[in-house]
C-alpha cells in the first residue's frame, strides 16, 4: 500500500522508494547509514527533505487505511495529531526548547480533554509537570503534584477496569463457565461497575456493559444480557470516542447471538447480516461472525445454505490463524454432515476438533456425545458401551453434581438407553419413570438454539421414536 502511494505521488519515486526499502529491510540504524546509502554522504538538507516526504506519506497511508476509516474521522485525526504533537513536545523539551514544547503540550491537553484521550492527557500533563519542576514555587508545585497524582489514580482505575474486562471476556468467550466460577466473575464485574461510577469515563461504561452482557449470556439469562447489550449499542452511538464501524458490527453480533437464544431467529438473522455487511470478507471478524450465519441456517434446516457458509469459512485466508476457531468450524461441519446422513465423513471430521477438548465443561462433552450418536448410526454398537461409560466417568470427574445440570442429564439419558439395549422407546419411558430425576419441561426446551450442543440428544431420540 505504501509503495503504491509512493509511485503515485508527485515526488520522485527513486529516492523515497529506496529510503522506504532501506528502513523496512534493515534494523533501526542512524541517519548517517541511510544518507550514505542514498546520497553517498553524511545527512544534509537534501536527505532530510526526502525523509520528511516519506514520513508525511506514511502518515497519509495510515490515515487512509480502511481499518481506520471505520472510526469517526474527526476523532481518529484528533488522536493521531495529539500523539504526534506529544512526541514532538517531548523531543523539544529534551532539547531545552521549553516554550515551543509547552505550546505543543497545551494543544495536546486541550485536544485530549475534548476527545477524552486519557493516556495522551496524562502524558502531556506529566511532561509539563517535569518542565515546571525547577521553575515553580514549592507551594504551587505541590498543588500540581496533587492534581497529577489524582489524574494518575484515575488512569490506574481505567486500566484496572480494562484488565478485569479482558480477563472476564477471555474466560466467558473461550470456555464454558462452571457454576463455581460465577461468584468470582461477579466480583470482578462489580468492581468494574464501581470504577465506572468513580471515573465516569465512557470507555469504562462500555466495558462494564459488555462484561454484564457476556456474564448473563453465560448464565442463560438472555433478557438481562439483551438489556446490557442494548445499553452498549446506545453508548457507541452516543460517544464519538468509542464509536467505530467495527464496534457497531460487534454489537450486532452480540444482539444476533442473544436473539438466537431467545428463539428470535428472524431478528438474529437481521443482526447477523448487518454485521457481515460491515466487516470486510478477508477480516478475521468476518470469519468469526460467519458462525452466526451458519448456525441460523443450520437450525432453520437450510442445509445447502449452511454448506455454503462452511465452504466460505474453510477457504478464508485467516482460517488457520486461530486454532480453536478452526476446530469449531470442523465441529460445525461434523454436525452438518451428521444431519445430511454422511455419518462416516462426520466421524472422520471429529479428528479435527481436538483443540476444543480443553473445554471440559462444554465442547468436550458435546463432541463425545456426537461421537456416540455417529457410532450408533454407523452400527458400531460394540464400541458404544465403552464410550458411554467413559463419558459418565468424565462427567463425574469434571462436572459439579447438580440436580438439573445438563451434563448429568445427558449421562442419565445415555445410561438408560444403554441399559435398555439401545431401545429408544424403552429408554425414554424408563427415564421418565425416575420420579426423583424426572425430566422437566424446562429441560426438554433447554436452549433450542445452543452455540455448542448442535445435535440435541433428546431431539435425536425423539426422531428415532417416531420411526417405531
Amino acid at each position: 500500500m505504501v509503495r503504491q502511494q509512493i509511485r503515485n505521488s508527485a515526488f520522485e519515486y527513486e529516492k523515497m522508494g529506496k529510503l522506504f526499502d532501506l528502513v523496512t529491510r534493515y534494523d533501526e540504524r542512524a541517519e548517517d547509514f541511510y544518507a550514505k546509502k542514498l546520497y553517498n554522504k553524511a545527512p544534509d538538507n537534501t536527505f532530510r527533505v526526502t525523509k520528511s516526504r516519506l514520513k508525511r506519506m506514511l502518515e497519509n497511508v495510515l490515515l487512509n487505511d480502511k481499518s481506520l476509516a471505520a472510526y469517526d474521522t474527526e476523532f481518529i485525526n484528533a488522536k493521531l495529531q495529539a500523539q504526534k504533537k506529544l512526541m514532538q513536545g517531548e523531543i523539544l523539551l529534551g532539547r531545552g526548547a521549553y516554550e515551543a514544547s509547552k505550546n505543543l503540550l497545551l494543544q495536546v491537553i486541550a485536544t485530549a480533554k475534548k476527545y477524552q484521550l486519557y493516556d495522551e492527557l496524562f502524558r502531556a500533563e506529566l511532561l509539563l509537570y517535569r518542565k515546571d519542576g525547577i521553575r515553580s514555587s514549592v507551594k504551587e508545585f505541590e498543588k500540581r503534584t496533587q492534581a497529577l497524582h489524582s489524574n494518575n489514580q484515575s488512569n490506574a482505575l481505567i486500566h484496572e477496569g480494562l484488565i478485569l474486562h479482558y480477563s472476564i471476556s477471555n474466560l466467558l468467550l473461550n470456555r464454558t463457565t462452571e457454576m463455581g466460577q460465577f461468584s468470582s466473575l461477579r466480583k470482578k464485574i462489580d468492581r468494574i461497575k464501581t470504577i465506572s461510577e468513580q471515573s465516569s469515563h465512557p470507555l469504562v461504561k462500555q466495558i462494564y456493559y459488555l462484561s454484564e452482557n457476556y456474564y448473563y449470556q453465560a448464565q442463560g439469562n438472555y433478557q438481562l444480557a439483551l438489556d446490557y447489550c442494548q445499553q452498549y449499542f446506545d453508548l457507541l452511538q452516543k460517544e464519538k470516542s468509542l464509536y467505530s464501524k467495527q464496534k457497531e458490527a460487534s454489537a450486532y453480533v452480540q444482539l444476533a447471538e442473544i436473539s438466537m437464544m431467545l428463539n428470535r431467529l428472524s431478528n438474529a438473522e437481521e443482526f447477523a447480516n448487518k454485521a457481515l455487511n460491515i466487516y470486510s470478507p478477508e477480516e478475521m471478524n468476518y470469519l468469526v461472525s460467519l458462525q452466526l450465519a451458519f448456525r441460523i441456517a443450520f437450525f432453520a434446516k437450510r442445509y445447502l445454505e449452511a454448506q455454503d457458509y462452511i465452504e466460505k469459512a474453510f477457504s478464508h485466508p485467516l482460517f488457520e490463524i486461530s486454532v480453536p476457531l478452526a476446530a469449531r468450524w470442523h465441529y460445525y461441519d461434523a454436525c452438518l454432515l451428521f444431519r445430511q446422513k454422511k455419518f462416516q465423513e462426520a466421524y472422520h471430521k471429529l479428528n479435527d476438533t481436538t483443540p476444543l477438548l480443553a473445554d471440559k465443561s462444554g465442547m468436550n462433552l458435546y463432541i463425545r456425545l456426537l461421537e456416540i450418536m455417529i457410532m450408533y448410526e454407523l452400527g458400531h454398537y460394540d464400541l458404544m458401551e465403552t464410550k458411554i461409560l467413559n463419558m459418565r466417568q468424565f462427567v463425574k470427574r469434571t462436572q459439579e453434581k447438580q440436580r438439573y445440570h445438563r451434563a448429568n442429564d445427558l449421562v442419565r439419558i445415555l445410561i438408560n438407553w444403554y441399559k435398555n439395549n439401545y431401545d429408544f422407546p424403552k429408554a425414554w419411558e424408563a427415564l421418565k419413570k425416575e420420579s426423583e430425576n424426572e425430566i422437566t419441561e424446562e429441560q426438554l426446551n433447554f436452549n433450542r438454539f445452543p452455540n455448542k450442543e448442535f445435535i440435541r440428544l433428546e431431539e435425536w431420540i425423539a426422531e428415532k421414536i417416531e420411526k417405531y
